[in-house]
């Protein structure tokens, strides 16, 4: 669990009314102007009350749907509109979490911290244990996001595989993520989530310097019942060579007797198996995470620097909720 996600916005805009072409036009005046009515086999005219009601619209020299929408005078701020229907909550808790300091490192991190919590849902954001994603577009089964990711950084000295290379910096990732919805069940939903995004190595020193990008295609499963969540994700992780440079390259300078020179080449990353499970109990949430990696098959499984194929990552958390709208 050592991803941080973060995310920007986006909204949508749908446009009204449609062009409409008819054979058979009866047009009564009215105090809001000519009103085209359509007429039925008998000539007769249908009443407004019952009938699709026609309009000219003299900006654009052709008759319209009049879908009664409101004008732009008369549409909610969106804004206002945002806040009206979202909701959010406040928490406090404490975190376990074991990870290892890269894909591939022999050495793991086991972390004990204190973590604020927020949730926050609306029509744009939404905000909880699977980050902050924005909402950009979303159609029938598909939805687009826009989503942050990243990689805490890894001092040299305490890997063993890496001692007297650069350290590994701050990993920010960010891009969009189109989910294809495959099916949907009571109470589940079955989903392509495809995310891809640009990699940057952050420091305090110097601006972010890109490194390259990743993709993150994995079938998700999702099932709610009662104060139960669980989630699994199955798939693989893409990336550039210059991504991969970061973790698996050994420059002429970082050579020594056990560790030769490597370059670092595009590929698969590596194999991810993934559950999340989280439990409500009153003002409480217990979460917990669970991660197989499998890095047999990856595109840089000779590299010095990777050593073990596959490893586990996990954690579990405990968040009191003490504020919520």
């Amino acid at each position: 669990m050592r991803h941080l996600i973060l995310a920007a916005s986006l909204s949508a805009i749908m446009t009204h009314g449609s062009m409409v072409l008819a054979d058979e036009m009866t047009v009564l005046s009215g105090d809001s102007g000519p009103q085209v009515y359509s007429t039925g086999s008998t000539g007769s005219t249908d009443s407004a009350s019952d009938s699709t009601a026609l309009r000219y619209d003299k900006r654009y020299g052709m008759l319209v749907v009049d879908d009664k929408t409101p004008s732009s005078e008369e549409q909610p701020d969106p804004a206002t509109n945002d806040e009206a229907t979202s909701s959010w909550s406040l928490g406090v808790g404490v975190a376990v979490i074991d990870y290892p300091h890269y894909p591939g490192s022999v050495q793991n991190e086991t972390t004990i911290a204190p973590i604020p919590y927020m949730e926050y849902h609306s029509d744009r954001f939404d905000l909880g244990k699977d980050g902050l994603a924005a909402k950009v577009f979303q159609s029938g089964r598909l939805k687009l996001d826009l989503s942050v990711n990243g990689a805490l950084p890894v001092s040299s000295k305490k890997n063993d595989l890496r001692t007297g290379m650069d350290d590994l910096e701050l990993m920010i990732e960010f891009g969009p993520e189109l989910e294809i919805t495959l099916g949907t069940w009571e109470n589940s939903i079955l989903r392509l989530d495809i995310p891809v995004r640009a990699n940057f190595e952050v420091t305090t020193d110097e601006a972010p310097n890109a490194v390259g990008w990743s993709a993150d295609p994995r079938i998700h499963f999702e099932q709610n019942f009662e104060h139960w969540d669980w989630e699994i994700d199955f798939g693989a992780l893409w990336a550039s060579q210059s991504y991969q440079d970061v973790f698996y390259t050994v420059a002429d300078k970082d050579v020594t007797a056990t560790r030769p020179a490597y370059q670092a080449q595009s590929g698969v990353l590596g194999w991810r198996l993934s559950a999340t499970v989280e439990r409500r109990i009153g003002n409480w949430i217990l979460l917990g995470y669970l991660r197989q990696m499998d890095l047999s098959s990856a595109a840089n499984e000779d590299s010095p620097l990777l050593g073990q194929s596959s490893y586990l990552a996990g954690g579990v958390a405990a968040i009191w909720m003490f504020k919520t709208n």
